[in-house]
């Protein structure tokens, strides 16, 4: 589903949770690759994130630098462990009470 994702400036980003990051970070990857190659491309005109306020495509120079914002701030939070990563550590400590 093609998403739109607000400018927000890098201290708005470091004043986030992570779980709110996290989910920015997912929009961001949601977005579409390009307007050229969007569904609306046929009747709408080009947005500009400038005047909008929104990041839509990929190749906007705005949706780069929102990404490495976030990767930014992500790289000095803590690492959430997945559910994955979850159950393995229970699978392993169960094994040890053994």
């Amino acid at each position: 589903m093609p998403s739109q994702v607000k400018i927000v400036s890098k201290d708005e980003l470091d004043s986030m949770h992570t779980g709110t990051l996290l989910r920015r970070r997912t929009a961001l990857l949601q977005c579409e690759d390009s307007f050229a190659v969007s569904d609306r491309s046929d009747y709408e005109s080009s947005p500009n994130p400038d005047e909008t306020g929104w990041v839509e495509f990929k190749d906007q120079p705005q949706w780069r630098q929102a990404y490495e914002e976030v990767k930014d701030v992500l790289a000095t939070r803590e690492h959430i462990p997945t559910g994955q990563e979850k159950w393995s550590k229970r699978i392993k400590q169960s094994q040890k009470q053994r």
